[in-house]
This record gives C-alpha cells, structure tokens and sequence, in this order.
C-alpha cells in the first residue's frame, strides 16, 4: 500500500538531472490524481516524486530531513539533488517546501502550482487528514518505527519552516491564509527566475498539462482522480496498529528474556 510499501528503485547513475516537470502545490491539492495522470501513457514522466516515495524509506527521510534543517544552499543543493535527481516530475511533498531550491536546480522544468479546487477554505478543512502526523500518540505509539519518527519529525519542521518562509502566525498556519501565501511565494520565485507558472486544477483536464509538455491529449480519457483522503485515512489505522504490535512484541521479548534469566515466579 502505497505510504508504507515502496519498492521503486530510482537510477542516479548517470547523474543528469531528468526533471522535466515541477508541480508546486501544497499536499492536499489533487497531488495523487496529478501524479497518475502525469506517469500516464499520454504523458509518460515516470517514476514522478511524491511523499509516498519517501515516507517508507527511513533513508529517504533522513536526507529530507537534513535538507530542511540546511542553510547553506549549495549543501542543501546536494541533500535534494540526492532526493530527486532520477525522477523526471515532482508533485506533492517535498516538492512543495522547495520551490526556489528546485527551480534554480532544474531550469529547463515546466512548472506547475496545483491548486485545491474550492481554494484556500477547502484546503484549510482537507490539511487537517494529515494533522495525525504532529499528534504526540501517534509518536509514541509508533516510536519503534524509525519512519514514524521521521514523519513526525518532518511535520514539525515542514511547519516551521512554513512559519518562518511564509511569515505566518502560529494561528495562521495549516489555514487558507497558509495556502495563499504559499501559492504566492511560488509565483514571487519564477518571477524572479523568468519562469512561467501554470495554474492547474483537475478540472481543467489532460490539456494545460499535455500542451506545456508538448504531449497530444486524450479526447476519451477522463483525468485521473484518486480518493486520497480515504487512503490516508486506512495507513494511519495500520500505522497504529503496526506500532502497537511492535510494543507488545518487544514486550513479549523482554519478558521471556527476563523469565529466561531470573528463574522462578517474576511477578
């Protein structure tokens, strides 16, 4: 299941930089249906990055989590070109914390800001399926799990440095007023860049996105749409349990090993 399985293997051997296309939009924003109509037949950039590339890779993780905690840019440039160099799209997170990192490091890419259909209210009510990720039961109950810990880890950072970058309250983070001025400083980037930004929603179908790519677009094929909400939804049910399965094993492991070692009634 996609967010807690990946076994895409990513080619960096070459070591060209194959981006081709850089969607910009915060999670939440049709990231899932644009990534699958992006690794199309019609299309045909895969693999594309997308969080569920990296959330069940601890490896993966760790580099992001560097990445993000990095002032230095060249080194930063290094940690992301790791990251990303052998995919030729990126939508979603972490795409979406970098978008001056990327587009200075792929300059020949399209670049795409994904929007929420229903704008900055819709998203400030869809975000809130991901808040699992900051809860402090969901660390504790999933602490063994180095994964877990990363993804924790990586909510608070990605809030802290929306804070800090967007200059948002702590009130005003995870609000339309957090997916505005997200949307803003994407277009204040390319501007300063000279690259031009197409707006995307889903509902503007397979043509913005094929015409950009120079692809020819589908009449018969309606655009990908995935139910990502509910997919999250069931891994944090199993993320949950996954962790605690793991407590009561290593319970059941210290308790045998301890009945092992001290003979006799232990308790």
């Amino acid at each position: 299941m996609r967010f807690l399985n990946d076994d895409l293997v990513i080619d960096q051997t070459n070591g060209v930089p194959m981006m081709q296309l850089i969607g910009l939009g915060l999670p939440r924003c049709a990231t899932s249906s644009i990534q699958t109509a992006i690794e199309s037949q019609y299309i045909g950039l895969t693999p594309c990055m997308h969080f569920a590339h990296v959330a069940p890779h601890a490896d993966r993780s760790d580099i992001l989590l560097a990445a993000m905690q990095e002032d230095d840019t060249e080194r930063r440039h290094k940690l992301l070109h790791k990251l990303f160099d052998g995919f030729k799209a990126t939508t979603d997170f972490p795409g979406s914390l970098f978008p001056d990192d990327l587009m200075d490091m792929y300059p020949d890419a399209k670049i795409v800001l994904n929007k929420r259909p229903g704008g900055g209210a819709k998203w400030e009510q869809s975000i809130k399926v991901l808040g699992f990720a900051g809860n402090p039961l969901y660390y504790a109950v999933c602490f063994l799990w180095k994964t877990d810990r990363n993804v924790y880890k990586l909510w608070d950072l990605f809030l802290e440095r929306s804070k800090e970058t967007l200059e948002l309250t702590d009130d005003e983070l995870l609000t339309a007023k957090h997916y505005d001025a997200h949307n803003a400083w994407v277009h204040v980037e390319a501007a300063k860049r000279g690259r031009e930004v197409l707006e995307f929603e889903p509902r503007d179908g397979w043509e913005p996105l094929c015409t950009i790519l120079g692809k020819e677009a589908p009449e018969d094929e309606s655009f990908p749409h995935r139910n990502d909400a509910s997919e999250v939804r069931m891994v944090v049910r199993i993320l949950y349990a996954r962790g605690l399965i793991s407590w009561l094993v290593l319970g059941g492991a210290i308790y045998g090993t301890a009945k092992f070692l001290v003979p006799g009634r232990l308790f």
